[in-house]
């Protein structure tokens, strides 16, 4: 095999493996808390959007508004978001996140990381030093290449 093309497989099955252990963990934290994947996409949706409405959330999710409405019933009646009306259209809802949604979208990284701590745990200064050496001359490469957007997809 070529350098190259050692580089590829060990990349690939490195990143695979960083994002199986990643899911994995952010998976059983959603379970735990009785959420579906859309409802915490439409949590992290609006936290990074701010305020929002819910045909904002259908159009993303790809789904009619009545769907994403029922679903996001359910996350105001666990207390995760509110849902008010406009001041200026009372016809539109707008949503933003409660306290709670945010303490829950804060434990729901943590959860996504507590895996990291037993892989540091694991590894020898040595190998960390030459890990983040590595992983600091992959975050500068990936910076200056423009990876398609959603839409553009």
């Amino acid at each position: 095999m070529t350098k190259k093309e050692l580089f590829l497989v060990s990349f690939q099955s490195a990143m695979g493996q960083v994002f199986q252990m990643s899911m994995r963990s952010f998976w059983r934290y959603i379970k735990k808390q009785k959420l579906t994947m859309p409802q915490m996409f439409a949590l992290r949706y609006i936290y990074h959007k701010g305020k929002c409405n819910i045909s904002d959330i259908a159009k993303e999710l790809g789904v009619s508004s009545a769907a994403a409405s029922q679903m996001l019933d359910r996350l105001v009646g666990q207390g995760l978001i509110l849902r008010r009306e406009d001041q200026h259209d009372r016809r539109n809802k707008n949503l933003t996140l409660t306290e709670e949604g945010r303490s829950l979208l804060r434990e729901s990284v943590e959860a996504q990381r507590q895996w990291l701590d037993a892989l540091v745990e694991s590894m020898s200064s040595d190998e960390m030093e030459r890990v983040t050496e590595a992983m600091d001359i992959l975050a500068r490469r990936t910076s200056k290449i423009a990876a398609p957007t959603v839409h553009e997809i």
